[in-house]
């Protein structure tokens, strides 16, 4: 991710900046150089996410806490409305995830973060969560189409939020659309989705594999939207240049949208802190 990121970061800088930070007015290709360079110092990052994503016909909300250690990869998931919680940690317990069910105080599941099971009903991996995903996916807009950066991206002003100066981002993707994509030997929904930067849920729901998670059959005609969305509206924090707001809409309106609160960047979390032992875990 970070060279997907350095790249565009380089791109920007030689095509389009110049100046600093510290003008009283920047640019909006100032606003995403600096955004990406944010993202790409992320070590540590924990903070309550309020997620809504359109599930089929209709709309699920879930509030969560999350902790992220970018290397090695580290990840901490509690949604107090379900009392579940998830560890994950890079090298261990054979690429699983540890799972902790307030339902079923006594035991814990090992589970494939890729699997049916965790995957239920949300639009995105574990490994998406945080910043990460969204400076990817700004990056991969602008290494597409370096030469294109306004065709993109636009600023819409300062705006307010949760008591936070925000510079308001517009990025608009006009060439959206659905495309055939014929299978390969061993692929998956979610490493094809990796490939072409689009939504796996995206690409289950409209070739009705809403429960499949497995390699599909070599030579299958799916149905791609490319790219992920055709618009998103991002609200970036103009002390930390991180997004804190993050709204995605596609062709049939709001997609999904995230609500940071509390980020907290680059702090040192304890010793213990990604293990099952942690005080205040429930593993």
């Amino acid at each position: 991710m970070k060279k997907y990121i350095a790249i565009a970061i380089l791109l920007i800088s030689s095509l389009f900046i110049s100046g600093t930070k510290d003008k009283k007015t920047l640019t909006c290709r100032e606003i995403i150089l600096h955004t990406l360079d944010s993202i790409k110092n992320i070590r540590t990052q924990s903070f309550n996410v309020k997620a809504t994503e359109r599930i089929g016909n209709h709309f699920l909300n879930a509030e969560s806490h999350i902790k992220i250690n970018v290397n090695p990869k580290k990840i901490y998931f509690f949604s107090p409305a379900k009392g579940i919680e998830l560890l994950w940690v890079e090298g261990t317990n054979k690429g699983n995830a540890t799972i902790h069910s307030q339902s079923f105080p006594l035991m814990n599941l090992d589970l494939d973060p890729f699997g049916s099971i965790v995957r239920k009903d949300q639009h995105h991996t574990i490994f998406d969560l945080g910043s990460s995903f969204i400076g990817k996916t700004i990056a991969n807009t602008i290494l597409k189409s370096p030469k294109e950066f306004d065709k993109h991206f636009s600023y819409s002003g300062s705006i307010t939020w949760d008591n936070k100066e925000c510079y308001q981002i517009i990025i608009n993707y006009p060439e959206y659309n659905y495309i055939e994509y014929i299978t390969k030997k061993g692929e998956t929904v979610t490493s094809i989705a990796h490939k072409l930067n689009t939504s796996d849920y995206k690409i289950r729901y409209k070739n009705e594999l809403s429960s499949y998670f497995g390699s599909i059959k070599e030579g299958k005609k799916l149905i791609i939207p490319i790219p992920y969305c055709n618009k998103v509206v991002m609200y970036i924090d103009k002390r930390t240049y991180i997004p804190i707001n993050v709204t995605v809409y596609d062709d049939e309106g709001l997609f999904e949208a995230y609500e940071f609160k509390n980020m907290r960047i680059n702090r040192t979390f304890e010793s213990d802190e990604f293990l099952k032992s942690y005080k205040g875990y429930g593993f």
